[in-house]
């Protein structure tokens, strides 16, 4: 009787040891998963240890907040409510945290949450030093339109493998990969060439190949006006005299001004008779694209397809 005690003691005791020790890592993308405590994923700004299936989650960036909810990952949330994006409102709701301001950190309250991880945008890397004395936190960021697929897949994949849907986020991949294609066989037919330009309470930015809009040019094929544009995240500085001397069949507008306030919106700031000169003001094709996917949340699987149906639909698909 003594002897069997022992054995079953011993046996109690190397379970408790095992299961103590089973933490493991994987680099993100990589196709071996093991059931694990924790996972060491590769994001913006180094390495981090994070545990699987978090369930308490502070999330700065919008788009992986979008990828969240398209793999119906449900964890308890906080986020900046003043800033979300009006296809996901419901995370206005009393259900959710306020993790306050998207642009300015509040740390306490961060603290108080006692997150199991904190997800970061490209926005918000000074303060990862600080966030991860609080929990495990990872650096998303923009996308370079020059490797979209490339960039988009690593983050949703990241999301994916940390919340136990990377099955679902590459399947999510794959359809947007097709319909990407779909898309630019089209574009490539069309000899109309475009100009995308940034609105902010008055002020105009043009934007061309290789920018935060690539997207338009670089993956969805569409020509562009001017190729010579400067590469840079806040693009060119342009006046009204561009447009007429640019003559853009299509003129996609992002509005800067409804996602961080003002007084002057885009359809106001372009009622100006230099761009109802253009091709694309006689032909309707001034298309007002959505400011929230656009400019907040353009790397979540939802407001990646969400961006290309814009697209797609101005070419009459």
């Amino acid at each position: 009787m003594k002897k069997r005690l022992a054995s079953l003691l011993a046996a109690a005791m190397l379970a408790i040891t095992l299961t103590g020790c089973s933490s493991s890592t994987a680099t993100t993308g990589s196709t071996q998963t093991q059931a694990a405590a924790t996972i060491k994923v590769t994001h913006n700004l180094g390495e981090t240890e994070v545990p699987l299936n978090p369930q308490r989650v502070v999330v700065y960036d919008f788009g992986m907040l979008d990828t969240l909810d398209a793999l119906g990952v449900a964890p308890t949330l906080a986020l900046p409510k003043n800033n979300v994006p009006p296809y996901l409102a419901k995370y206005k709701g009393d259900a959710y945290a306020d993790a306050g301001d998207f642009f300015a950190k509040d740390l306490e309250t961060v603290n108080n949450f006692k997150p199991d991880l904190i997800i970061l945008g490209g926005r918000q890397g000074k303060v990862y030093e600080e966030m991860s004395k609080i929990a495990p936190t990872i650096v998303m960021g923009g996308i370079d339109s020059t490797k979209y697929m490339e960039d988009l897949s690593r983050y949703n994949l990241m999301i994916g493998e940390i919340f136990g849907k990377k099955a679902e986020a590459q399947a999510a991949l794959d359809k947007i990969s097709a319909r990407i294609n779909e898309v630019r066989a089209v574009a490539e037919k069309n000899d109309g060439k475009a100009l995308i330009v940034l609105t902010n309470d008055g002020n105009l930015s043009a934007f061309g190949p290789g920018s935060r809009f690539g997207l338009i040019h670089n993956v969805l094929g569409i020509k562009p006006v001017d190729p010579t544009i400067n590469v840079g995240m806040h693009g060119a500085k342009i006046g009204f005299e561009y447009f007429e001397a640019k003559n853009p069949d299509m003129i996609f507008v992002v509005d800067r001004t409804v996602v961080v306030g003002g007084s002057n919106k885009a359809a106001a700031t372009l009622d100006n008779a230099m761009v109802r000169s253009t091709n694309a003001a006689k032909n309707g094709k001034i298309i007002f694209l959505d400011p929230g996917t656009w400019y907040l949340t353009g790397n979540g699987l939802e407001s990646a397809s969400r961006m290309i149906e814009e697209v797609a639909a101005v070419l009459g698909m």
